[in-house]
């Protein structure tokens, strides 16, 4: 159980970092680029790839039941918009209810 507890805590202090090393990023769109609505990132997408992303949490491997773009602790858009931005994703638009294997609801 010990070494679930330690891969577990080891999760979520990576994704804590990757956070913490794209807000900076974020803050250089400013409020401008979250005014404009940005090309929607495609599933195809390297970068979306690269964090299975999707569309729709639904079809996630591995997502937490409720867990959705527009509940992550890095997502931009407005309530109840059906698309916002993404710190991982500059310059695009994730779906509102998608999911990436970066999800965090700190």
């Amino acid at each position: 159980m010990g070494d679930s507890i330690s891969s577990a805590r080891r999760a979520l202090m990576l994704r804590l970092a990757a956070g913490a090393t794209l807000l900076p990023l974020a803050a250089l769109q400013g409020r401008r680029a979250e005014a404009a609505t940005q090309p929607l990132l495609s599933e195809n997408d390297p970068a979306a790839k690269a964090q299975a992303y999707v569309e729709d949490a639904s079809r996630a491997k591995g997502a937490t039941p409720g867990a959705l773009c527009s509940n992550c602790s890095i997502y931009g858009g407005a309530d109840g918009a059906p698309q916002g931005s993404c710190t991982l994703f500059p310059g695009k638009d994730v779906k509102a209810g998608g999911w990436c294997k970066a999800w965090s609801g700190l």
